[in-house]
């Protein structure tokens, strides 16, 4: 029978919207046999029911049984999944429509992506955000997926193709990111040297701090939050995207926030897609971080050229 199947980016995007597992009540049965439509066999307004699209600026992703039955066109993707299905791998959006679980989501995207790629997917995952192009800031806020220790306990018990490189990015991924930047920027700093990170142990993340009554009756509120922050260096790092601060009651209240912060003797710097982009600025952010640490840039030649690697890597997937 004709079976859709929406697999890879298609799917996650589609998991963006809030209690949509609790709406679609559980995974359901794997097909034993389906046979994808064609191109022009798309039913339309059944992919529009069920909020999904296929164009040619966002083609839909699906899976296929083998290369023979790939579907060439500029509105679909297709993808041959020929070994065994995972249990629990689809749900049901509409008969003959099955949508790709997250976990599944995670071998089909992680499979073929590099190590920092498919952590940054695993950190969209467990994490309080969705990429969507359909935004203006690329993403929007959704309750996390599944946390890192149910994905752990999931692919210990898994096979096959995908799961090695899903376990790879699961021991390096961090929980609790709330965007793509934070996510890139945590990445940045926490993965291994030899991958182009800075090797600093996980920051936490969207901390609540205690504030001095001056700084509080400046601000007018007890605590401020921070995006990163390790408390036992005392460093701060802010994501700052450059449409926040064209409201200039914003950027003054954030300066004042940070001058403030800074004379209780934190070290707080800001961080955008740029400053990571820039191999000055950014060699200068990870010197000054890192030496707060008691540590030294690694003295290997290669490094700044991994680190730029990686950050084309990242902002790839996931910058703003």
């Amino acid at each position: 029978m004709d079976t859709l199947i929406v697999s890879h980016r298609s799917a996650l995007a589609r998991w963006g919207e809030k209690g949509l597992e609790r709406r679609l009540g559980g995974p359901c049965p794997a097909p034993s046999d389906w046979t994808p439509p064609s191109a022009s066999g798309l039913d339309d307004e059944a992919l529009r029911r069920v909020r999904l699209e296929a164009t040619p600026g966002r083609p839909l992703h699906i899976l296929v049984r083998d290369r023979d039955e790939r579907v060439r066109t500029e509105r679909l993707v297709s993808h041959v999944w020929s070994v065994p299905l995972p249990d629990g791998a689809f749900y049901q959006l509409e008969p003959g429509l099955l949508l790709s679980s997250p976990s599944f989501c995670l071998r089909q995207v992680c499979a073929r992506a590099s190590v920092p790629a498919a952590a940054a997917t695993v950190m969209e995952v467990c994490g309080g955000y969705a990429l969507s192009a359909g935004t203006s800031r690329g993403f929007h806020e959704r309750p996390p997926l599944a946390s890192l220790d149910e994905l752990r306990s999931h692919f210990a018990c898994e096979r096959g193709y995908g799961v090695r490189r899903v376990r790879e990015a699961l021991e390096l991924a961090a929980p609790g990111s709330r965007s793509p930047m934070e996510t890139v920027v945590i990445l940045f700093f926490t993965l291994p040297v030899e991958l182009g990170g800075c090797g600093l142990p996980p920051p936490q993340v969207n901390v609540r701090l205690e504030i001095p009554n001056d700084l509080r009756v400046a601000l007018g509120r007890p605590y401020v939050v921070v995006d990163l922050c390790w408390p036992g260096q005392r460093i701060i790092l802010e994501y700052d995207s450059y449409t926040w601060h064209l409201a200039p009651r914003a950027f003054d209240g954030t300066q004042s926030r940070n001058e403030g912060l800074r004379d209780e003797g934190w070290m707080v710097r800001t961080v955008t897609s740029g400053i990571l982009a820039d191999p000055r600025l950014r060699q200068l952010l990870v010197s000054r971080v890192m030496r707060r640490f008691g540590l030294e840039p690694p003295d290997d030649e290669a490094w700044p050229l991994r680190q730029e690697l990686l950050v084309r890597d990242l902002l790839g997937i996931h910058g703003a």
